[in-house]
């Protein structure tokens, strides 16, 4: 079986890796946009809407990482078809310096055609990021 890249099927390939430049203190939203595509092979990231939309039936491995404003708290999660499936917190407590905590989780998800996978807040406000793109979305298909 010869599996060199040039004779691999790329109408199956989808990747994405997507981000936002600022923060935003006082975000109290429902889905996160992620509107910078940093990465895009394939299609099925939406920029505009933060939706993931599966083309293809098969596994595929989500990623997200946050960081809280300082000294508050964000809780995401990454929902497949509006049903929350994993959830990464980030905060910071009894601290009376300027601080942001990291939250990330990695979650497989087998799609069907059509399926939607997007990032949602659980709970909290706001969350911290800049131009090199601290939070962050990834998706990509495994097989």
């Amino acid at each position: 079986m010869n599996l060199s890249k040039q004779n691999c099927d790329n109408s199956n390939h989808h990747a994405f890796t997507a981000g936002i430049s600022s923060r935003n203190s006082a975000w109290t939203g429902g889905t996160l946009v992620f509107p910078d595509v940093i990465y895009s092979e394939g299609t099925g990231y939406n920029p505009s809407t933060g939706i993931f939309t599966a083309l293809t039936a098969g596994t595929y491995v989500f990623y997200v990482s946050v960081q809280s404003e300082n000294k508050q708290e964000i809780r995401l999660d990454i929902v497949l078809n509006g049903s929350s499936k994993v959830r990464a917190m980030a905060w910071s407590s009894g601290s009376s310096s300027s601080i942001h905590q990291t939250g990330t989780n990695m979650v497989i998800l087998h799609l069907q055609t059509g399926d939607s996978v997007l990032v949602r807040r659980y709970l909290g406000t706001g969350y911290y990021s800049d131009s090199a793109h601290v939070l962050t979305f990834s998706g990509f298909k495994l097989y």
